[in-house]
């Protein structure tokens, strides 16, 4: 049976996408009334948020949250506690960080969070051959995780599921709004979520995701960035859907913002990854974005206006690296 864990394999579609550009002003009061749902969720040795959820009515079972998949999947742990069986007829393509294949899609009647009952959902069934996919028994993607809007509480370490029309106002205040831009995958429903970063001064464009509890860097982005202080080589190796690649380089990054949000001191991982490729980003700078750099503080996936809302008034915000003024309206983050 499933035990809980930290992390999961990484699953990734194929997409085309371009980015929008970031605000941060703020306005009215965020008050989102009674959520639909109110789960906790736990980190275990990551940064990876993890919920359980009920499958067919039995569990509860241990899923990853991840922005960074655009169709949930199954574990053999799951598919064999409640005798899963893969669809034979009908299979998809995924592109992994390291690697692709082809795996069927799994026959689920439900998957439940509280009263929220996900039926029929359109699962792939994955070998879990990445050592760490054993700590849990399956991933709740985009197509789960766009049905509402997304609240997460790092005080109460709780998540709030909220019907998607209910996060309304332009602005908030005491929070600020960092757009997204929702690319749908071979003209179906489901997406992945990217935004616009700024690392050592230079734009440079990152993919959203929860699933990874590392950020990423392509080389075109090292080779473009100022990055030669603090980086040393690593025997560090990076587990994807199906196999493994070492890291060539980590790399302590000075200055990581967005949206006016800055983080200090973030180590980012460079490695020959396939997924870099099939974006086509094997000659632009492109950054995977961890779930560290969001779970320090609340925030809001805001999937109908493709938006982040990230809380800007949290006592864990460290002022000292910065010293901003009065006036800065700038948020600086240190780990």
């Amino acid at each position: 049976m499933c035990t809980p864990g930290n992390s999961g394999p990484k699953l990734i579609f194929l997409m085309l996408f371009s980015f929008l550009s970031a605000c941060a002003t703020n306005s009215q009061v965020l008050d989102l009334g009674e959520p639909l749902v109110v789960t906790p969720y736990y980190t275990g040795d990551g940064d990876r948020i993890i919920v359980n959820a009920h499958v067919n009515d039995q569990g509860p079972y241990p899923f990853l949250l991840d922005t960074g998949a655009s169709i949930s999947s199954s574990f053999p742990s799951l598919s064999a506690d409640l005798n899963l069986r893969p669809k034979s007829d009908q299979s998809v393509v995924i592109h992994g960080l390291v690697a692709s294949g082809r795996f069927p899609l799994v026959d689920v009647a439900s998957i439940r969070i509280g009263n929220q009952n996900w039926e029929n959902p359109r699962m792939v069934s994955l070998p879990g051959a990445a050592a760490s996919s054993t700590k849990i028994c399956g991933i709740l993607g985009i197509d789960f995780l766009q049905r509402y809007a997304v609240g997460f509480s790092a005080g109460e370490r709780v998540i709030r599921l909220y019907s998607p029309e209910i996060v309304s106002a332009d602005y908030y205040k005491g929070w600020t709004s960092i757009p997204l831009q929702r690319v749908t995958i071979d003209k179906g429903t489901a997406a992945l979520y990217f935004l616009n970063m700024k690392i050592g001064g230079h734009n440079v464009h990152a993919l959203f995701d929860l699933g990874a509890d590392l950020n990423m860097i392509n080389w075109p982005a090292v080779y473009a960035l100022p990055l030669t202080a603090g980086d040393r080589r690593t025997r560090a190796m990076i587990s994807g859907a199906f196999k493994k690649t070492r890291v060539q380089a980590l790399f302590t990054i000075e200055e990581v913002s967005t949206s006016g949000i800055h983080w200090r001191n973030e180590e980012f991982l460079a490695a020959d990854l396939e997924i870099f490729e099939v974006l086509n980003y094997e000659g632009t700078p492109l950054v995977i974005i961890g779930s560290g750099l969001f779970n320090q503080r609340d925030f809001v996936i805001d999937f109908a206006r493709n938006r982040l809302l990230v809380k800007t008034s949290m006592k864990e915000i460290d002022h000292s690296n910065a010293e901003p003024n009065e006036q800065d309206a700038d948020i600086w983050i240190a780990p």
